[in-house]
């Protein structure tokens, strides 16, 4: 073999070794990651399998209907009660106009 085919046989496997060290220290990395999601891990496969399970889903649905009725519900008495006050203030206001506007009877002439 010539020198120079030598040299390139001597750079590869010192380029292999260099590669084989790199994805070592990669893989090291990798499972230090994996180890410490793990526990996050379980935690979403335990929610998964629960989340989708039918008779959760049917909960969680009247649950929603249940608590946007009772807020609807809410929303509604407040609005009447709204409504109803501005009605009397329209009123009140009415009856002072009333008052205002109208001369009271006056006995006796002018003095």
């Amino acid at each position: 073999m010539s020198d120079r085919v030598k040299q390139l046989a001597e750079r590869e496997a010192l380029l292999q070794q260099r590669c084989a060290a790199q994805r070592a220290s990669i893989a090291r990395e990798v499972a230090g990651i994996e180890a410490r999601f793990e526990r996050v891990d379980r935690i979403a496969r335990v929610a998964r399998t629960a989340l989708l399970n039918p008779v959760v889903i049917a909960g969680g649905i009247v649950a929603l209907l249940t608590v946007s009725r009772l807020r609807g519900m809410r929303v509604i008495g407040r609005l009447y009660l709204l409504s109803t006050a501005v009605r009397r203030l329209v009123q009140t206001i009415r009856v002072f106009q009333g008052l205002a506007t109208k001369p009271g009877p006056v006995r006796g002439g002018q003095l």
